[in-house]
């Protein structure tokens, strides 16, 4: 009988990385070597493998108005401290906002989900137009809200 050959999922690869490095969380310096030595695996996997990551490497994570509002607040901070990663930050929610607008439009989505994604792109429109008046915008925003 031949041996079994296990498949190592590129989750596992990042996990097994970070392991091997004692890594228990995720910063600039550990995102850069993990991009250089894993360029073929997605940013998606690497935010997906369970690892704790730093803003802004991150991304934004919109599965509910909070975790929204936690992200663009964590993201304003860093726009504000690291003109270097500015474009970076923009891109990120750009990418987050398009996937949300498409899910706010999408006909196999429930329609309390749509209205919610259809708020997170009002929500994102705003931090892109002005991400340095984005937390007193979703202070007010909130208030309205109820």
């Amino acid at each position: 009988m031949p041996p079994i050959i296990r498949r190592v999922t590129k989750k596992q690869r990042v996990l097994d990385f970070a392991a091997a490095r004692g890594w228990d969380a995720i910063g600039e310096r550990e995102w850069h070597e993990l991009r250089d030595v894993f360029s073929d695996i997605p940013e998606t996997t690497v935010r997906a493998s369970g690892i704790p990551i730093s803003a802004p490497w991150a991304g934004v994570t919109a599965h509910s108005i909070d975790e929204l509002e936690a992200s663009l607040r964590e993201l304003t901070d860093v726009y504000k401290t690291r003109p270097d990663l500015r474009r970076y930050c923009r891109d990120q929610v750009i990418a987050a906002k398009d996937r949300a607008r498409w899910a706010a439009r999408s006909p196999k989505v429930e329609e309390s989900k749509r209205r919610m994604k259809a708020e997170m792109v009002e929500w994102m429109l705003v931090w892109l137009d002005d991400p340095a008046m984005f937390p007193a915008w979703v202070q007010l925003r909130k208030q309205n809200m109820g």
